[in-house]
């Protein structure tokens, strides 16, 4: 029994060493290689910066020089404020919490390389890429982050997929126009129902060629131009204009004249066609840069009409009608009229209800002897 004890204790030490030998590695460089998940690469160091997400849209910014820029949209500026803090969280990314290292786990996590929530590619000055993924949310603001080659998927704390975002618009400073409310001058709206000019003087607006008889709404025309006041786009097209942006011919022409400190400046916005998107295309006399901006930002000026600028007439509420001056004597002369109701002679005339004779002389029908036979004689 002894023996066989000391068997035991020995395969249980063996196990015990073997269950080390196997494990220990795993642990140990864990622990040793814990830092950054980029190494020594910093944020200054990358020049390229390249987004991908599951949908297939992808976003490039590029640095020339100590400037971000988008190559795709002619190196129009992008916004470096935006840009440096999103590198600053990528390079701080650190492998202190292992999420898991099978490989089998990559897709559910949504970090392998052909299924991820956000792909990111960073060039450095070097020309060599390092690329992530980042997946899944794992809570508490941290999201699941994978260096491309590795199949271990680490705990980024600090940083989500939706900061990583493809639109340009999130890379950019958006305002494309802004005019100065506060000294506005004139305003001509020229589309398709027409050409109307207005003028301000001591706030009050005046329109030329005002329909007969109508107001001018006072409201209706510092509003509209308020959208000129920051007027922002949904993305740059470019410097040279192309046919599709349809500017040849304007679906709308505004121009405002604004009062500066020794003279006037005039501001001219062209809007021109939509995309498949119902964004317009515009470019404006203050910018070198054709942009598409959203249809709410410029839809005014292009259905505008005479009317829309006119005090409206307040409508009468549904279901109600107008009244009728003579509808109050006319409805008094007939309650006064009471000898309708007054004459009671014809329920008086009570004969032709008691002349019941008319419909009790029912002997026609009670006679029925006529129709008895008479009994026979033997």
């Amino acid at each position: 029994m002894k023996r066989r004890n000391q068997i035991l204790a020995g395969l249980l030490g063996a196990q015990i060493i073997l269950i080390v030998l196997v494990f220990l590695p795993r642990v140990l460089p864990a622990q040793n290689q814990s830092g950054p998940l980029l190494g020594t690469l910093q944020a200054s160091d990358i020049v390229k910066l390249t987004i991908r997400d599951k949908e297939g849209q992808t976003l490039k910014l590029a640095k020339q020089g100590t400037e971000w820029s988008l190559p795709e949209f002619e190196n129009y500026p992008a916004d470096g404020e935006k840009i440096t803090p999103f590198l600053d969280k990528l390079i701080g990314v650190k492998t202190d919490v292992l999420a898991t290292s099978t490989a089998s786990s990559l897709k559910r996590l949504q970090v392998a390389d052909d299924d991820f929530v956000r792909k990111i590619e960073l060039q450095g000055a070097d020309g060599n890429v390092h690329t992530l993924y980042l997946g899944t949310a794992s809570g508490g603001g941290a999201n699941h982050v994978r260096l491309a080659g590795q199949d271990n998927v680490y705990v980024a704390r600090g940083i989500n997929s939706f900061e990583a975002a493809t639109a340009v618009a999130s890379w950019i400073d958006t305002t494309y126009l802004s005019v100065s409310q506060n000294n506005l001058l004139s305003a001509t709206i020229e589309n398709a129902q027409g050409k109307f000019e207005f003028t301000n003087q001591g706030n009050t607006w005046t329109m030329k060629n005002l329909p007969g008889g109508q107001q001018l709404d006072q409201t209706k025309v510092p509003v509209m131009l308020a959208r000129l006041g920051s007027l922002t786009m949904v993305r740059p097209l470019g410097k040279e204009a192309k046919p599709e942006y349809g500017l040849d011919k304007p679906s709308a022409t505004v121009t405002v004249v604004v009062s500066e400190t020794n003279s006037t400046r005039v501001y001219t916005l062209k809007v021109g066609a939509q995309d498949g998107e119902g964004n317009y295309a515009v470019i404006s006399s203050d910018s070198t840069w054709y942009v598409r901006v959203a249809s709410f930002n410029v839809e005014e000026f292009v259905n505008a009409n005479a009317e829309t600028f006119l005090v409206q007439p307040t409508p009468t509420p549904e279901g109600a009608l107008p009244p009728t001056p003579e509808a109050t004597p006319t409805i008094a002369a007939t309650e006064a009229l009471t000898l309708t109701t007054s004459i009671t002679t014809t329920k008086s005339l009570t004969p032709t209800e008691v002349l019941s004779p008319t419909t009790s002389i029912t002997a026609t029908a009670v006679l029925t002897p006529t129709a008895t036979p008479k009994p026979q004689t033997p």
